[in-house]
Parts: structure tokens; sequence; C-alpha cells
């Protein structure tokens, strides 16, 4: 497979345009993520389907929704959907959480293969860095289960407006988002949520 013809296809398909340096960067993400992927379980997705998934769609989603300043993704796992949007959307600070030891290795790795600056690996749970994190603009979840506990959680990390980001399929959330959007082609959802810090 040649990433990056099949990312080129992808974003045409997307109706995106992305700088020729940006998807050298997400090619290599994803090169490194098949290469890891043989030995540990970073996703079941193989080919097009899986730069269509988890480099396109998370990149169709940053610009939709403008995403800029600090990012925390909660459940990094195989980097998707902060890796690609900080890719393309240059973000100030990226904090990837991710409990598995295997999985932490892997992101520190492809962050330092693709020489991302300012971020930061997290190899905890979620709950166990809270007092790490301040300023964060953006949060994303994907592959996470939503629930009340959790975004009362992330309400304590900052200071200020917080956006919630959910990728997920056809589920309903447990709280009323102030907006929705679905991703063409897939039909994948986003859920988006305002969490006022006080």
């Amino acid at each position: 497979m040649n990433p990056l013809k099949l990312l080129e296809t992808e974003l045409r398909l997307f109706q995106l345009e992305v700088p020729i340096g940006q998807q050298a960067l997400l090619a290599l993400y994803c090169g490194e993520l098949e290469r890891w992927n043989r030995r540990i379980n970073l996703t079941g997705l193989q080919g097009a389907e899986l730069i269509r998934r988890l480099i396109v769609e998370p990149v169709w989603i940053a610009h939709q929704l403008e995403i800029r300043g600090n990012l925390l993704d909660i459940g990094s796992g195989n980097g998707s959907p902060a890796l690609p949007i900080h890719i393309v959307r240059s973000l100030e600070r990226v904090h990837l959480v991710e409990a598995r030891a295997r999985r932490a290795v892997f992101l520190r790795h492809v962050v330092s293969a693709l020489k991302l600056q300012g971020v930061i690996v997290h190899r905890a749970r979620f709950e166990e860095v809270t007092d790490e994190l301040s300023g964060v603009d953006w949060v994303t979840l994907q592959g996470v289960a939503l629930t009340r506990k959790l975004l009362d959680s992330i309400c304590r990390i900052a200071s200020r407006r917080v956006t919630v980001a959910w990728i997920t399929a056809e589920v309903q959330p447990v709280v009323k988002p102030f907006r929705t959007i679905r991703v063409p082609i897939t039909g994948t959802q986003v859920f988006l949520f305002h969490l006022d810090q006080s």
C-alpha cells in the first residue's frame, strides 16, 4: 500500500485541501501505525479504510470545527483523532492520555518520529493526571464511553470554557449536545458539548 497515494485519493473524496508537507506527515503517521499494528493491536482497520477513518475523518472534523489552542485527547490509543488534528491545525499543545503501556510507547515513538512539537503523552488514566492538565480548549474522545462522571471530571481540568467533541457511531449521549455534525461518507457523528469552568 502506498499511504500517500491513498491519502491523496481520500482527501479528494472528502473535498479537503491539505498542504503537501502536512500530507507527508499524515502519510508517515499512517506508515508507523501500520508497522506497529503488526506487533501490537492498535486498530482492526487496514488500507483505504484505515486512512479514511483514522486520518481523513479527523482532518475533516478539525477543519469543520476550526480546532485551535490546546487539545486533550482521552484514551488516545493509536493517536487518532488527536495527531491528525494537530498535524493540520498546528495546535499549541496536545495532551494524549493513554492508560495502556504498549500504546503509550507507540504514541511516544510516533510523536518523536514525526518530530511533533508540543505533544505530551501521559501514560495514565485520565483521573490520575487531571492535576497536570490546564488551559485546555478542546477535549476529544473516540472509542471512549462518555459518561456523566467523565464529563464532571473534564469540568475540573481548566479555568475557561472547554468544548468536548465526542466522535462516535450511532450512540446517543448522556447529556444533550449543543451541536451535532455528521462526517460525510462514513456517517460518523460528532457530538459537541460546552463545559463552562468555574
